[in-house]
């Protein structure tokens, strides 16, 4: 075996730096959602984002359980696999990259759109001449696309450093947001002004980005259009599996994070959501629509002027830091799938000295800074819910498979609500999130024109991709080939102990179910 076959990656990540990651690219998403989400649902959309959420708690907690009981780099596509075949597995991490891909794109020119609140210049336009070829984007593409190169050149330098790098800008960004809802609220909010909201379901107008359906009326439409939009608040949870092999102590640091993720998540997004209504209305958050959470706090007394300016700097970071959390986790993905025989084997080559793959990371974190030059915002977020909410349908549907076949499996943290079926332990928070996923996905592809031509489009060449190559390397379609290389779950130890008759049994029991880990049986 050669050195280079003998790197593995280190585990150097702790429960602040798996939080961090969850954080990091769930928590960006309120500084673009709030203010989108209320141009279509208008004065509901608190209850846009509650019914958005249930998906992101259900498929939050089973992230919870599988990530724990599988521990590999990979998340949602070791769970395809190890419930179902490798196709499917390719499909998790194949619809997983493009909301990665998209979110280093969406989330590197939301960050440089943050600087141009505090440098307006940047929304002038540069081009260059590149062998005769024009090429033309704004300041702000530009600043996006030398993000990510830098964010690049960050993660082949190492994860430590790269989540480290998380975890500071995390703590930065939470004091800043939760200082903002103390003054907002305590300052800014009117209750009075909060309830008159509530006679606005929906957006009146007809809107030119939605595909009415002519099932409902305008407002209903508009609202449903905002629940779509809503689960984009939530997108980015699975960021914590994508690391779990350089996670200490997964089996226990691992269903913390993802728990503390979304507690912290859902409150920051309720809170922003019932905030803006009560100090700006629905129509001032629309039309603050780039900037809602700089709005709300320049209508704090006194210092609102400038703590706007603030607010900026902080909304630059968390996108930077969900930039971030892209960039890691489109190369753990590719990472993963190459290892399991999805991809071509190339990509899963570590740097000989960093022990990081650094190839995934260049190749994939390419393709999102060219997104990223475009500059186009609008264009990329349109596309953000498609292949999230895909890859969420199929790891709830690989938890309930994952419950028959290593139902003899031992689980560090299961989900709640479990009912006995057929000698089957059945979950029904997956049951709850498969539904809930899927209604949602066939509404993002229902009401999404260019979610639905490119997610599809994106799919397919990923189907080619992938039977090509499994064609030409004789490896075969339908196969589980990744059995192979995917260590097995541990199972329970059942423990059997001699007893004399003179001392009791059930004390025994007690002893060992006291003393020894629940593994044990």
């Amino acid at each position: 075996m050669s050195s280079e076959e003998r790197v593995a990656l280190r585990r150097e990540i702790g429960l602040l730096g798996s939080f961090s990651m969850g954080f990091a690219d769930v928590g960006a998403d309120v500084f673009l959602a709030i203010g989108i989400v209320t141009a279509y649902a208008a004065g509901y959309a608190p209850a846009a984002f509650a019914i958005a959420s249930i998906c992101y708690i259900s498929t939050g907690l089973v992230y919870s359980e599988l990530s724990a009981l599988y521990p590999y780099a990979g998340g949602g596509q070791v769970y395809g696999m190890r419930g179902s075949n490798d196709i499917m597995g390719f499909l998790v991490g194949w619809a997983i990259l493009l909301d990665y891909v998209l979110d280093i794109g969406l989330f590197s020119i939301a960050s440089a759109g943050y600087l141009s609140f505090i440098f307006p210049r940047m929304h002038s336009e540069v081009s260059f001449n590149i062998l005769g070829y024009v090429f033309k984007t704004s300041f702000i593409g530009l600043t996006a696309f030398i993000i990510v190169l830098t964010l690049i050149i960050l993660n082949i330098i190492g994860i430590k450093e790269s989540s480290l790098f998380n975890i500071i800008l995390v703590l930065i960004t939470v004091t800043t947001e939760l200082i903002i809802l103390i003054l907002g609220f305590v300052f800014s909010f009117s209750v009075d002004k909060f309830i008159s909201q509530l006679l606005y379901f929906g957006n009146p107008a007809r809107l030119s980005n939605v595909f009415y359906t002519g099932l409902a009326d305008v407002r209903t439409e508009n609202f449903i259009y905002g629940v779509t939009l809503a689960m984009s608040s939530f997108i980015g949870i699975e960021s914590i599996a994508q690391a779990a092999e350089e996670t200490r102590n997964p089996w226990k640091y691992l269903p913390r994070a993802f728990k503390l993720s979304i507690v912290s998540i859902i409150i920051f997004t309720l809170a922003f959501s019932v905030l803006g209504l009560g100090v700006l209305g629905w129509e001032g958050l629309t039309e603050s629509v780039y900037s809602p959470i700089a709005a709300i706090a320049s209508k704090i007394p006194v210092i609102g002027g400038y703590f706007s300016i603030g607010v900026a700097i902080v909304a630059f970071l968390i996108n930077l830091v969900s930039t971030n959390t892209g960039v890691i986790g489109v190369s753990r993905v590719v990472y993963s799938m190459s290892r399991f025989r999805l991809v071509p084997r190339i990509f899963s080559r570590l740097h000989r000295k960093r022990a990081t793959p650094y190839i995934a990371i260049i190749i994939f974190g390419l393709i999102g800074g060219l997104l990223a030059f475009t500059g186009e915002l609008h264009f990329v977020a349109g596309l953000y819910n498609f292949g999230a909410l895909l890859s969420y349908f199929l790891v709830n549907y690989s938890h309930i498979k994952l419950r028959v076949v290593d139902r003899d499996a031992y689980r560090p943290w299961k989900t709640p609500l479990n009912v006995s079926l057929h000698g089957y332990e059945v979950s029904i928070v997956s049951i709850i999130g498969l539904i809930s996923t899927g209604t949602l996905f066939s509404l993002v592809v229902l009401y999404h024109p260019a979610g639905r031509v490119l997610g599809t489009l994106w799919v397919l060449a990923g189907l080619l991709i992938f039977i090509g190559y499994r064609l030409y390397s004789g490896l075969g379609i339908m196969k589980k080939v990744s059995l192979e290389l995917l260590p097995p779950a541990v199972p329970y130890i059942h423990t059997a102990v001699l007893v004399t008759e003179d001392i009791p049994v059930d004390k025994v029991v007690s002893a060992i179910k006291y003393n020894l880990p629940d593994i044990h049986r």
